[in-house]
């Protein structure tokens, strides 16, 4: 009985210690907000979330979303083949970009673009965001000259 008792406590305790040893993973909280352009909304935009390893954000999971009519984004996660509502916990770069506009025939000249191009690349857009835990909403204004 004894040595039946002492086998299960050091089964439990195996199974718990390899479970404390994964690696560890990112909290995630639900984001939602609004982008305006000059302080319109604006519909199909794509806005990602770009974790800032600049800001102590190494996780490397990207959240997006797109707009809708009014201007309404809600942020999905993808984490490791994975996919959920939120973005990691953290600063990020945030990047809009217009999926809006179909393709421009070869030939033609495209429509000068609807969000200004420093808006659409990490290294230049003014746009840093600090997602906390739990729900929330960050609105997002774009400005174009």
């Amino acid at each position: 009985m004894f040595r039946r008792l002492v086998v299960i406590t050091n089964g439990l305790f195996l199974a718990v210690l390899i479970a404390g040893c994964g690696e560890p993973q990112p909290e995630f909280a639900q984001v939602e907000g609004n982008v305006r352009l000059n302080g319109q909304p604006q519909r199909g935009l794509r806005v990602n979330f770009l974790p800032d390893e600049e800001k102590g954000n190494a996780w490397a999971a990207i959240a997006r979303g797109t707009t809708d009519e009014t201007g309404k984004y809600t942020l999905q996660y993808e984490y490791q083949r994975e996919e959920g509502a939120g973005a990691p916990v953290g600063w990020h770069r945030v990047i809009i970009e217009d999926v809006s506009r179909p393709p421009t025939p070869q030939g033609q000249t495209p429509p000068p673009p609807l969000i200004p191009p420093a808006y659409s690349n990490p290294a230049t857009t003014p746009l840093m965001k600090e997602v906390k835990p739990g729900a929330q909403t960050i609105d997002l204004e774009v400005t174009k000259p």
